[in-house]
């Protein structure tokens, strides 16, 4: 299958081959085959992800010899996380031309994405950043699934240059936010969760194949983004965080107990280091009994996300429907259920940290899992008809992306302090900075 690359088709690498002589100097050569490789990389990903990916797969598509492979990479993961560095590099680099921002040569490592434009207001400005994001998808979608999708099962490493990257399009957006009086006190948080939605609803596109949607559902977010305002007071945490039990309780057979075991494992050593032996000796379990419920490490996994999606909605609803109105629904389902995933750190980690770890379909599965949480933020179309129709998806993408930063910076016991501002973020399209606020300091009983 021929995949489009950011270093040319993939049937085509082989034959950007230097000519053999004495006549090319070293490091051209170098460069032609790092390149090579990395358009490879992309190609063999894209086709059968990273883990399946082998050195024989990249050697056979750029053209470059395995021997020389080894001269190049000590293995397949240090030529993965060079090719994501350079991609990374690039995507930053044109979306801060495209924001009309000081960046670096906007095309390193010889990638190839459209030409930027800079100059005009801050809101030309600024929405001409944001588009590059899904620009460059839909240039290079292969490219944008190894870089959104793929890097986080290749293991921690990868995950330094992807938040360096993240805090660099957040510290983008930042800086053309504080040109605008009216949004120039702009909490780092709405920031990060607004870029966040945009990651998150660029992954569900990818995953089916559906990134064409992306430049208008842009337009849809930008909207959006302009609607928000700084909170008009500080946001604070009204009640007490919960207890943390490090325990889950006691399963009830044997596919429970396998969930169980599974998620501590995961939260003890990562998705992609753990293993099926590893899982069996913390559930106490023989390989006859675990494989008569599950196929694998990957069918458990889907199982515990699907698991862990129901039991956090089983906390959320109860408290949305004791609420008295809307508004005060939201804040009471944001409460419990960060306070829920607090008093459960290992189920946390699998559902906000390791489903990205676990891959495409465990992705799919916490979207299918948590889709009533969508649908309760939907419902507040009923109060303002006019919001862009992605709101309800974008906010969704955004606590996510907060759940997900503060557990990997501060752990699940840090998960209920996200809960005024997940609440302002979710209620300011609809109600109103003022509203919003109010809503997100009270304690979602409507008693203040």
């Amino acid at each position: 299958m021929m995949v489009v690359t950011p270093w040319g088709e993939s049937d085509s690498l082989r034959r950007r081959r230097l000519p053999p002589g004495p006549g090319t100097p070293r490091d051209e050569v170098v460069a032609n085959q790092r390149e090579r490789l990395f358009g490879a990389m992309v190609a063999s990903v894209y086709s059968r992800g990273y883990r399946a990916t082998t050195v024989g797969d990249l050697a056979e598509i750029s053209g470059v010899s395995s021997r020389t492979f080894y001269d190049l990479f000590p293995d397949k993961e240090a030529c993965f996380l060079a090719t994501l560095e350079a991609l990374i590099q690039a995507a930053i680099a044109y979306a801060a031309r495209r924001a009309g921002e000081p960046a670096e040569d906007p095309s390193p490592g010889g990638v190839q994405l459209p030409d930027g434009r800079s100059g005009g207001s801050w809101e030309e400005r600024a929405g001409r950043g944001m588009r590059s994001f899904a620009e460059m998808i839909v240039a290079q979608p292969a490219a944008a699934r190894l870089a959104l999708v793929e890097a986080y099962t290749a293991g921690p490493e990868a995950l330094v240059p992807l938040e360096q990257a993240m805090a660099g399009f957040e510290r983008l957006t930042g800086q053309v936010l504080e040109q605008s009086p009216e949004r120039a006190e702009m909490p780092a948080e709405m920031v990060m969760a607004l870029m966040g939605a945009q990651q998150e609803i660029a992954r569900n596109r990818l995953r089916e194949g559906r990134e064409a949607e992306l430049p208008g559902l842009t337009d849809e977010l930008w909207d959006l983004l302009l609607s928000y305002r700084p909170p008009p007071q500080p946001l604070r945490l009204a009640g007490r965080t919960p207890r943390v039990h490090l325990e889950m309780p006691e399963p009830h057979d044997h596919a429970e107990r396998v969930l169980q075991a599974l998620a501590e494992v995961v939260a003890e050593t990562g998705y992609a280091r753990a293993t099926v032996d590893a899982i069996l000796k913390r559930a106490h379990m023989s390989a006859t009994t675990f494989y008569a419920n599950f196929a694998g490490k990957d069918d458990a996994t889907l199982s515990a996300i699907d698991s862990a999606c129901s039991q956090i909605m089983a906390a959320v609803m109860p408290a949305f429907r004791r609420a008295p109105d809307w508004p005060h629904g939201i804040r009471a389902a944001f409460g419990a259920m960060f306070n829920y995933l607090a008093s459960r750190p290992t189920l946390a980690n699998l559902a906000m940290v390791e489903v990205y770890a676990a891959g495409l379909e465990a992705m799919q599965q916490r979207l299918e899992g948590l889709h009533p949480l969508q649908e309760l933020i939907a419902a507040g179309y009923d109060l303002a008809p006019g919001t862009p129709p992605i709101t309800a998806e974008g906010i969704v993408g955004g606590v996510y992306t907060l759940a997900y930063r503060r557990l990997r910076e501060g752990g699940a016991g840090a998960l209920p302090a996200l809960t005024p501002i997940c609440t302002y973020i979710t209620l300011s399209p609809f109600v109103g900075p003022d509203e919003a606020c109010r809503i997100a300091n009270d304690n979602g009983r409507g008693r203040a």
